[in-house]
């Protein structure tokens, strides 16, 4: 993640090796990954603009919707204290 408060938006890029899974379950893990990037854009504080690069590993694909969303919150949370701190 780099904070640059000069974006109007944050953007996210998502590295997704062969460990993850096949192309199929890599695409649809893209797919859920942006959606769920897209809503909290609109709706949490934690998502700040810059740059953020989504890893996954192996098993990832086997989550439901709401454990990847809940996951993806912990993530956003965590990077908004590390930026929390360096600031002060």
């Amino acid at each position: 993640m780099i904070i640059d408060k000069s974006l109007p938006q944050p953007s996210v890029a998502y590295a997704l090796s062969r460990q993850v899974g096949g192309a199929v379950e890599r695409n649809l893990l893209k797919r859920r990954l942006r959606e769920i990037f897209r809503v909290k854009s609109t709706k949490t504080e934690f998502f700040l603009p810059g740059w953020y690069l989504i890893g996954g590993f192996s098993g990832v694909t086997g989550l439901s919707y709401a454990d990847l969303s809940h996951n993806v919150d912990r993530l956003l949370e965590r990077c908004a204290l590390k930026t929390e701190k360096i600031v002060k």
